[in-house]
């Protein structure tokens, strides 16, 4: 009987915890963000809300999705359908899915730990994961970089603890799919997949049966692509529309030698290998040792890090079995990837669960009579990083734009009635996407530069904007703030809402009333 309920509570405790970390971060959000952050959140607000808002109105459009896939959109509108009936709008649906998928990365990278490493590892690989702080803030932000992860896992854990065979191989090929229509760089994983099939082994497999392998994974990672390419060939003639390529122009020639990009710009990453490969090379290799530094002081923190580092020398004497490497290779194919863009700390978020599960096997690899000073470790790094991840939930919190709160409030007398001849909600140009959101318009950014006053409002008008705001943003983003002041004395502009903090400039004539003050 003891047996037995100890064996029950080892099935529930992974289940509790993460029913707990769900709770938490909902808390955390409910408190410190009611507008939404200025970082990650900005691009939720201006990219992939008006994405899903357009899909559930029954508008899809490739032009919507303009650096990640569809995917988000698609599990978003179910969300937000199921939660509009208790007054949940689109923010809180997006950070509740977040939530969502950063429990089911927990319970698949515990399932992973305790298939390869055993309970005791699979313990420590949870809890690591799940105190980092990058991964706890993303927990609870709206963006779609929670899904990511969780398909990356839940690709990897598909392939590495079912039986190898058709089944294992479909499985990890169509997740492989989600995950990159969900962001670009998922094509890593059935890169991985692939080479995993073929060099690693971990199975021990005939080369035929490993050529059906990467077959199995190629064609359903294609069948579950193919709608999207298709989609994409049809509304814009080609096969890619991303603006990803973007990323890495500004990584590889942005600041001085923006001057060197050739008339046209690049229309592919191999035309961006090409133009100067030595540059291209000793860039991209230079960003691995920079990026990895980063990720020891931004990502897994330096006590995690300096722990993984040195417990994973132990590796030399007691090196992973085949599928440990397999999962570690993972990681080490994601972290190559991201040598091409610019570093963001959220960039590397993927790479969490395979840091976590690395501690975990180095952990499980120590002699029995140094598991407690191990354990004693790993508990007092949970512990710090707690402390981080507080920390940097009151840095977030500083980050609210709560300029606009009076704005948002009132966006029913000054927006009242603000539609558009085609039906839609008239566009608010503004340098984030908060008040747009929130007042329940649609956004158009800031031009990169406006010459002065006329120019400024030519632009807005220009992108199909009826408002212009002025707030601490904008006035911090022009060099002439001043000249934000008197946008009014121009012909056709007046101002639609004032308050201390905030100007709403109505700049286009339109079927909504002016509003007042």
């Amino acid at each position: 009987m003891r047996i037995l309920r100890k064996e029950a509570w080892a099935g529930r405790w992974p289940l509790l915890c993460v029913a707990a970390y769900v709770g938490l971060g909902l808390a955390v959000s409910l408190v410190t963000s009611p507008l939404g952050d200025l970082g990650v959140e900005a691009d939720f607000f201006a990219e992939l809300a008006p994405a899903a808002q357009e899909l559930a109105a029954g508008r899809f459009a490739v032009a919507n999705h303009p650096y990640k896939g569809p995917l988000h959109a698609f599990v978003l509108v179910p969300v937000h359908a199921l939660l509009a009936p208790l007054g949940v709008g689109w923010y809180r649906a997006a950070v509740f899915l977040s939530l969502l998928a950063a429990a089911g990365t927990l319970l698949l990278l515990h399932r992973l730990a305790r298939v390869l490493l055993g309970p005791r590892a699979a313990a420590v690989a949870l809890l690591v994961a799940a105190v980092l702080k990058v991964f706890f803030i993303h927990a609870h932000k709206a963006s779609s970089d929670q899904l990511f992860v969780l398909l990356v896992t839940a690709a990897a854990a598909v392939l590495l603890t079912g039986r190898p065979g058709p089944r294992a191989w479909l499985g990890c090929g169509a997740v492989a799919g989600l995950a990159w229509l969900t962001r670009d760089n998922g094509i890593v994983v059935p890169v991985w997949a692939a080479l995993v099939l073929l060099a690693v082994d971990p199975w021990r497999q005939t080369w035929r049966r490993r050529a059906l392998g990467v077959a199995c994974v190629a064609g359903a990672f294609l069948v579950v692509a193919s709608p999207w390419l298709v989609a994409t060939r049809v509304q814009t003639g080609g096969w890619i529309a991303s603006r990803n390529l973007q990323n890495v122009v500004d990584e590889f020639y942005g600041g001085e030698r923006a001057a060197l990009v050739p008339a046209g710009g690049f229309g592919s990453l191999g035309q961006v290998v090409a133009h100067d490969p030595a540059h291209f090379a000793s860039r991209f290799l230079g960003n691995l040792p920079r990026h990895f530094v980063a990720d020891l002081n931004q990502v897994t923190g330096l006590t995690f890090g300096a722990l993984a580092l040195a417990l994973l020398a132990l590796l030399a004497w007691r090196r992973p079995d085949r599928r440990q490497w397999a999962y570690l290779l993972l990681g080490a194919l994601m972290f190559t990837a991201l040598g091409a863009v610019f570093y963001r700390p959220r960039f590397s978020l993927p790479l969490v669960p395979v840091w976590a599960f690395a501690v975990a096997l180095a952990c499980e690899r120590l002699p029995r009579w140094r598991a407690a000073a191990a354990a004693l470790v790993v508990a007092s790094a949970v512990s710090l990083h707690a402390v981080h991840a507080t920390r940097a939930v009151r840095f977030y919190a500083s980050q609210q734009p709560r300029h606009l709160e009076a704005a948002i409030a009132a966006a029913p007398l000054w927006a009242a009635g603000a539609v558009g001849d085609d039906g839609r909600p008239v566009a608010v140009m503004a340098r984030k996407a908060h008040l747009a959101h929130h007042a329940g318009l649609r956004y158009v950014p800031y031009p990169l530069m406006a010459t002065d006053q006329q120019d400024l409002v030519d632009r807005a008008r220009a992108r199909g904007a009826t408002f212009l705001v002025v707030g601490r943003i904008e006035r911090s983003y022009l060099p002439d703030e001043a000249m934000l002041d008197r946008l009014d004395t121009l012909p056709g502009v007046s101002v639609a809402w004032r308050d201390p903090q905030t100007l709403v400039y109505r700049v286009r004539d339109g079927r909504a009333p002016a509003g007042g003050s």
